[in-house]
C-alpha cells in the first residue's frame, strides 16, 4: 500500500510540475487573437482593435484581431467555442444579440452557457433617432401617426431590432420593423433617406449623423436625460427601457484554465484603464464599463433571465 501511494504522489508531483509553469510563464509563444464575428469598420471591430495596443502591454504579447463574419455574429463565436482552451483564442461577443437567440432556442453553433467569460468592455446605451428635418420630434409623435411607425434593421435577431420589438411592446407603440440592411450605418441611411420613421442605434453611432446634421434623437433609453434638450425614457416614464443597451463582451472556448482567465480579465480591465484607451473612447462617445470575469458570468445569467421575460415578444416573426 505504501509503495502505491509513493507512485500517485511521484505521478502528480511530476504532472504538477508540467502544469505549473506552463499556466505561470502564459502567455510565452504565440500570438493572443481575438476573433471579431463582424466585417471590419463597425462597433466591434473598432473597440477590439482600440483595445489591442493596451492589452499588448498588459500581457507583453502580441494579440491580433481577426473578422471572421456570417451568421449573424454566430460563425466567428462557433469559431472560439470550438478552439483549443488555451488562452490563445478569445473573442468578441454581441450581448444580448446571442442571449437572444439562445433564449429563442435558435441553434447558433455553440451553446453560449459554455463560455468561459472573461470580462465585459463596454455598455452602449440606445436612442431613439429620426431625420433632421422630420415633424416627429418626440417619441409620443413617433407612435401618434395614425399608423405603425418603420423602424429600420439589419435583423430580427440583432440586438437593435429585439430592443426595438420589446420596448415598442412595452409602450404600446405600433410598429413595423423594417429588416433586411446589411449594417448599422446602412438602416441609419435608411431614415435620412426617408425610407422609414426612425431607427434605435446606439448612441456612439448615431452621432457623427446627428453632428452632420442628417440625424435627430428624439430619446435615449437612459434613466436620467444624457443629452441637452433630449429626454430619456426614465423621464417619459418608461423606466424598465434603460435596460435594453449593447454589451460587448469577452469570452473564450469552454475550460480555459481559471488562473488564465483571470490573467485575460485582469488585462482587458488594466487596458480599460490606459490613458489612450480612456482618450479614445472620450473621442468615440464609447462608455467603458471594464468588469472582470466572475462579474461578466454573472451578468450573463441575470440577462438570460431579463430576456427570457419577453420570449413570446422574441418568437413572434
Amino acid at each position: 500500500m505504501t509503495k502505491t501511494w509513493t507512485k500517485c504522489g511521484l505521478l502528480t508531483a511530476v504532472l504538477v510540475a508540467f502544469t505549473l509553469p506552463a499556466a505561470a510563464e502564459w502567455p510565452n509563444d504565440k500570438p493572443i487573437t481575438i476573433i471579431i464575428p463582424y466585417s471590419p469598420g463597425g462597433g466591434f471591430d473598432t473597440i477590439v482593435r482600440s483595445f489591442a495596443p493596451a492589452l499588448e502591454k498588459a500581457l507583453g504579447a502580441e494579440v491580433v484581431p481577426e473578422n471572421i463574419a456570417g451568421g449573424g455574429g454566430t460563425k466567428g463565436a462557433a469559431t472560439v467555442h470550438r478552439s483549443d482552451p488555451d488562452g490563445y483564442t478569445i473573442g468578441i461577443y454581441n450581448i444580448p444579440g446571442f442571449t437572444v437567440n439562445q433564449v429563442t432556442g435558435k441553434d447558433m453553433g455553440f451553446d453560449l452557457d459554455e463560455v468561459s467569460w472573461i470580462a465585459n468592455l463596454a455598455t452602449s446605451r440606445y436612442a431613439v433617432a429620426v431625420k433632421a428635418d422630420s415633424e416627429i420630434d418626440s417619441l409620443e409623435a413617433l407612435c401618434s401617426l395614425g399608423r405603425n411607425a418603420k423602424m429600420s434593421d439589419t435583423g430580427t435577431a440583432s440586438t437593435a431590432s429585439v430592443t426595438t420589438r420589446i420596448s415598442f411592446k412595452l409602450i404600446d407603440c405600433p410598429l413595423t420593423d423594417v429588416t433586411g440592411y446589411k449594417g448599422s450605418n446602412d438602416a441609419m441611411i435608411a431614415v435620412i433617406r426617408g425610407e422609414v420613421d426612425g431607427t434605435i442605434k446606439p448612441v456612439s453611432s448615431l452621432k457623427k449623423y446627428v453632428d452632420s446634421g442628417d440625424l435627430k434623437i428624439i430619446a435615449t433609453y437612459t434613466q436620467e436625460d444624457v443629452i441637452d434638450s433630449v429626454p430619456s425614457t426614465g423621464s417619459l416614464g418608461y423606466a424598465d427601457l434603460a435596460k435594453f443597451d449593447l454589451r460587448r463582451v469577452i469570452g473564450g472556448p469552454p475550460g480555459i484554465p481559471p488562473e488564465i482567465v483571470e490573467r485575460l480579465s485582469q488585462a482587458f480591465i488594466d487596458a480599460a484603464n490606459d490613458p489612450e484607451v480612456q482618450e479614445w473612447a472620450a473621442g468615440a462617445g464609447v462608455e467603458l464599463e471594464p468588469v472582470g470575469s466572475a462579474d461578466a458570468a454573472a451578468m450573463m445569467s441575470d440577462l438570460s433571465d431579463f430576456y427570457g421575460q419577453y420570449k413570446d415578444v422574441l418568437t413572434a416573426q
